[in-house]
């Protein structure tokens, strides 16, 4: 059973189809936040919750001076939703309701308790998400589940780590619908690798709050992204 969609979500959905349908073109400023909130009836913090999801999936972007522009390369056949089995809809919700209390906490963990050898593991395998951030061909689907990865075993809890192989296949599902996206849109793809960046540098200065927020950071962006491609479904 579908459930009810926030009001954000609505017209994240709402703007969506005005730029797949041409009437916000590639290049072209968005109306502000006052304009948008009464063109749709509401209050300025939904519209600010709805651009904030377009910015999340790379659809729109801020520039210096002001206002939110559509990105250039932003058409039909990038920004189609896509549509999951309801099942599934409701495992990946699962999923990143897990994520969001197991990763900060691992991320806090691998700051303390890394070896340099398992720092230079993440450095390596955040080298590959890099590369392939400027690869226009790839997602990066499989770089980024091995940096996940490197940062459980990281934190030396064998109970996260067998956690995190029982929940591979889910994982690699969950992020084949965000990263996708992201194959024609490349400055997402180097937002992606920065969050990525900005929690290995945490981890590698042994800093473990700093860790655990940068990881939150990336986590919310994600979900962001996932509630616009998941059709009539609230995560």
């Amino acid at each position: 059973m579908a459930q009810k969609e926030k009001i954000s979500q609505v017209i994240s959905r709402e703007l969506l189809n005005l730029i797949e349908t041409g009437q916000f073109p590639p290049g072209s400023k968005l109306p502000t936040e006052m304009e948008l909130a009464a063109r749709f009836g509401v209050s300025r913090i939904p519209i600010r919750e709805a651009l904030s999801v377009l910015r999340a999936a790379g659809v729109i972007s801020s520039r210096q001076g002001g206002g939110s522009y559509v990105e250039e390369v932003a058409g039909p056949a990038i920004l189609q939703r896509m549509r999951i089995e309801s099942d599934d809809v409701q495992s990946i919700k699962h999923l990143f309701e897990m994520r969001k209390i197991l990763e900060p906490e691992a991320a806090y963990l691998a700051a303390l308790r890394r070896t340099p050898e398992q720092l230079e593991r993440m450095k390596q395998v955040l080298k590959r998400l890099e590369n392939e951030s400027l690869d226009e061909g790839k997602s990066g689907m499989d770089a980024d589940i091995e940096f996940h990865r490197s940062i459980i075993l990281a934190t030396q809890n064998p109970i996260m780590i067998q956690m995190l192989e029982s929940l591979s296949a889910l994982y690699e599902r969950a992020l084949k619908i965000t990263l996708q996206p992201n194959m024609k849109l490349k400055q997402k793809r180097q937002a992606v690798y920065k969050e990525h960046k900005d929690i290995l540098l945490a981890i590698e200065a042994e800093e473990p709050e700093l860790a655990k927020i940068q990881c939150v950071i990336h986590l919310k962006n994600a979900e962001k992204k996932l509630s616009l491609f998941l059709k009539d479904y609230s995560i």
